[in-house]
């Protein structure tokens, strides 16, 4: 089940292969943002079947509950954080 701070892959569409961290989440749609093409303020929309869950993001959780200014900078560096700590595990 995909939820609110999850980070994920695009299976399906142009976009196949780009990494979002999961914005919102509706019945059958999510709302993706990537800080660099769809940022904060418009998410992309996606249906859930078209994406595979990699892992969470605590601190994506933490800085949004904690009311603190999140902005697309903050969201890269998340996400380029989560791809190197992935990267470096595998080799």
């Amino acid at each position: 089940m995909i939820n609110t701070g999850d980070i994920v892959i695009s299976i399906k569409g142009h976009d196949r292969g780009e990494y979002y961290i999961v914005i919102d989440c509706e019945k059958d749609f999510i709302y993706l943002a990537d800080g660099r093409l769809k940022t904060l303020d418009k998410p992309k929309k996606k249906n859930k079947k078209h994406v595979s869950r990699l892992g969470k993001s605590d601190e994506f959780i933490d800085i949004k509950n904690s009311g603190d200014n999140f902005n697309d900078v903050k969201l890269k560096y998340l996400l380029k954080k989560w791809r190197s700590k992935c990267l470096n595990q595998t080799l």
